[in-house]
């Protein structure tokens, strides 16, 4: 035990405010507890946090193995992008979330604040470890003061889209013949078949392109010859260690009968260790461009991705499966 850890506990809140609503989604509850007004204002919601599967820390797991554990995302108030109350509408500035702690002191000092102030802790929540929540947290814009609140107003949340990670029951594997087009299916998460058309296969030479990226005369008048420096620097510092000069990064362009984006691995990485190879940097999807095109020559949307793992540049086909898929979802309203 340390004093510092009190710090963040003694503080006094300019306002506070208890909502005490439960909403209900997939079988899941969410409790909106309430607001705090300190430099911003903030509201806190309790949702289930996802149980993580208990691994054996001596069992080395491959790269493919780990993207497959790795959970599909759920349902979140973090995508909350505007919150009301009554007439009061309010901006989401930013958002974080974390899994409830029993030491966390300055948690549990809000909590007690929450029902010093009236919030009544509802009888499904009573007995629910706080190992299987997690508390959110939204700060809002321009809110100088907490709304007014009773019972009977109405609260509308207006929530981001958020792509939706589904992974295939079964790997397509596939090989990427370099400047030759193909076509695939495969099945969706929902059972349906999805027609795919590989149009364009080529290597991407990603240092030539970071080259011509920081040289552009647009992006020079936007910074100083000082920060351009530094943001090369950072960049090249981060593509050796990912992609030795003189190779290549693979770059597909691609269509679907599906509003998908698909996300490819090489096979050769899927099966490596974590210890043994490199997952690739992400500093090359900053830098790829999207397809001139916005629609393909089948007619369907156009979409760019790539495969951030090096091959010499002399590469004529790559082995890669076909992982997972995102789907898009749209922007939507709940009232609670």
């Amino acid at each position: 035990m340390q004093f510092s850890w009190l710090e963040g506990v003694s503080k006094k809140w300019r306002g506070i405010l208890v909502i005490g609503r439960t909403t209900e989604r997939d079988g899941k509850r969410y409790h909106i507890v309430g607001m705090t007004m300190e430099e911003a204002a903030t509201l806190y919601i309790l949702e289930p946090s996802e149980e993580r599967k208990k691994r054996d820390p001596k069992k080395k797991r491959t790269q493919r193995m780990i993207l497959r554990e790795q959970e599909t995302e759920s349902y979140s108030y973090m995508q909350c992008r505007e919150f009301k109350i009554g007439s009061r509408k309010m901006c989401t500035q930013s958002a974080c979330a974390g899994d409830l702690i029993p030491e966390n002191y300055e948690e549990i000092k809000l909590f007690l604040d929450m029902m010093d102030a009236g919030w009544q802790v509802p009888a499904w929540l009573r007995e629910t470890d706080w190992r299987l929540l997690r508390l959110v947290k939204l700060t809002f814009a321009d809110v100088r003061r907490l709304p007014g609140y009773s019972p009977d107003m109405p609260i509308t949340i207006r929530h981001d889209p958020a792509p939706r990670k589904h992974l295939l029951a079964r790997a397509k594997p596939l090989t990427l013949e370099v400047g030759k087009p193909m076509s695939f299916r495969f099945t969706a998460h929902d059972g349906s078949k999805v027609q795919c058309h590989i149009n364009q296969v080529t290597l991407v030479d990603v240092w030539a392109e970071a080259e011509k990226s920081f040289g552009d005369e647009k992006l020079r008048k936007r910074f100083t010859a000082e920060q351009l420096r530094e943001m090369e620097n950072s960049y090249y510092q981060a593509l050796r260690q990912s992609c030795p000069e003189g190779m290549c990064y693979v770059g597909i362009e691609y269509e679907c009968s599906k509003d998908i984006s698909l996300q490819f691995y090489e096979k050769a990485f899927l099966d490596s260790y974590p210890e043994s190879r490199n997952g690739g940097s992400a500093a090359f999807f900053v830098m790829w461009e999207k397809p001139d095109k916005k629609t393909g020559s089948h007619g369907l949307a156009l979409r760019g991705t790539g495969i951030a793992v090096p091959v010499p540049p002399d590469t004529a086909a790559v082995s890669v499966e076909l992982l997972l898929y995102m789907e898009k979802t749209e922007a939507w309203e709940e009232c609670v």
